[in-house]
């Protein structure tokens, strides 16, 4: 009786929310390095020389490294192991960053933000599979959604805390702060995350099915990214030329703007976790065309149009996270998750960095009357994807896995599997 109860207590989990939060405060942390240089890229171009667009490179240069090596990445971490990679990629990024504050010319600084791209693309890519792996059913669609707010908020807390600390402080200063935050929750995820076991290699003639719907919701994700993006990449440019407003009322719009997308978020963790199903978010794509006209349109009060870009990203980040949330459902196999999570990474990516151009031409060519034309084309893709892409959720076997046993035991209790059982929870 005495060794039943012991072995009972072993078996007892510790609820996996301390895991979804420590590793959505990595993800977080993570894209405030994405956004750190634009804060400062004043103090930048002054003091290292730079033209506009070497000061662009610069700040895009993390997103382009996910557009290019997405995929490997995907691979060498389904090796490496999701934990490691997770809090390796901080470390990365906190040694990157540290780097970029004591770069004396623009080839420090690039070479830096590319290696910094790196880390960022491990934790982005590992992030969602700690989350598959440590949660099940309701908790995990909730889990994989409010990943999907990492950007936002990152984003948003970036140009928060640049707006007051970069005009106070040296960008020197400012950037070596935003590599602090990685390099402690490095050490808090080492500590706090369990390990989890490597994936064997496939063949990938056995993952077909894998890569097709991986791929779908990858391009979802780019549709998506490049609508977000290049709204808030073209608002400031409309308020300040078009609506002839003060820089500091533009800024503040932005804010609250960029402020809908993670709201947007926080909406399809509530809705998914209460069991509602992906497909009943899709018809929502429909508003955003719809709410363009008005947001870039001067026949209506700032109020008004500001109130209605907030909507275009509310809608935008609630589908972006449906987007992480159907991944799990269109594997094949459990340990595919790494690749399709590197799929997804490499493909939004190239929407990301499309976007501002894309959008930038449009304008240019037929007036601000065509931000809802682009919007609907490309929300449109966006959402029609994702609803081919997510069919198959009901079914995938990553969805249906429990999570890891995440108990607080002994590490035998971790390493000894249950062979009176299936092994379904080495994935």
């Amino acid at each position: 009786m005495r060794e039943r109860k012991r072995g009972s207590h072993r078996r007892v989990s510790t609820s996996p929310w301390r895991y979804v939060v420590a590793t959505w405060l990595a993800g977080v942390l993570a894209a405030v390095g994405l956004g750190a240089v634009s804060p400062a890229g004043s103090a930048l171009r002054s003091s290292l020389g730079l033209s506009a667009g070497a000061l662009a490179w610069a700040t895009s240069s993390i997103t382009a490294v996910s557009a290019v090596l997405g995929i490997p990445a995907g691979w060498w971490i389904s090796r490496l192991g999701a934990h490691r990679a997770l809090s390796g990629g901080l470390f990365v990024m906190s040694m990157a960053t540290a780097v970029s504050a004591t770069a004396g010319s623009w080839g420090v600084l690039l070479g830096s933000r590319i290696v910094e791209g790196v880390g960022y693309l491990l934790v982005f890519v590992a992030g969602p599979v700690v989350l598959t792996r440590m949660t099940q059913g309701g908790i995990r669609s909730a889990a994989l959604a409010l990943w999907g707010t990492c950007v936002p908020t990152g984003l948003a807390i970036a140009a928060a805390a640049g707006g007051v600390l970069a005009s106070r402080w040296t960008w020197n200063r400012w950037l070596a702060l935003t590599g602090l935050g990685p390099l402690i929750m490095a050490g808090v995820l080492a500590a706090v995350l369990p390990r989890l076991p490597r994936t064997p290699a496939q063949h990938p003639r056995r993952a077909a099915g894998t890569w097709s719907g991986a791929v779908r919701l990858g391009a979802a994700y780019g549709s998506l990214s490049l609508v977000g993006v290049a709204v808030v990449m073209v608002l400031p440019l409309f308020l300040t030329e078009y609506r002839e407003v003060t820089p500091t009322v533009a800024g503040t719009v932005v804010a609250l703007v960029c402020l809908g997308s993670a709201l947007g978020g926080l909406a399809a963790s509530w809705l998914l976790g209460r069991g509602l199903a992906l497909s009943s978010l899709v018809p929502l794509g429909a508003l955003m065309p719809v709410a363009c006209l008005p947001a870039f349109s001067a026949d209506f009060p700032l109020a008004v149009s500001g109130g209605a870009a907030m909507l275009v990203l509310l809608v935008d980040g609630l589908l972006i996270s449906a987007v992480f949330a159907a991944v799990p459902g269109v594997v094949s196999r459990a340990e595919h998750l790494d690749v399709a999570n590197g799929i997804l990474n490499q493909v939004g990516s190239v929407g990301i960095l499309l976007g501002p151009p894309v959008f930038g031409l449009t304008i240019a060519a037929a007036g601000w009357g065509t931000v809802a034309a682009a919007t609907f084309l490309f929300g449109g893709l966006g959402t029609v994807l994702l609803l081919t892409g997510a069919r198959p959720s009901a079914n995938g076997p990553a969805d249906r896995a429990p999570p890891l046993d995440v108990g607080e035991g002994s590490e035998r209790s971790r390493k000894t599997p249950d062979v009176s059982k299936p092994d379904r929870n080495r994935i």
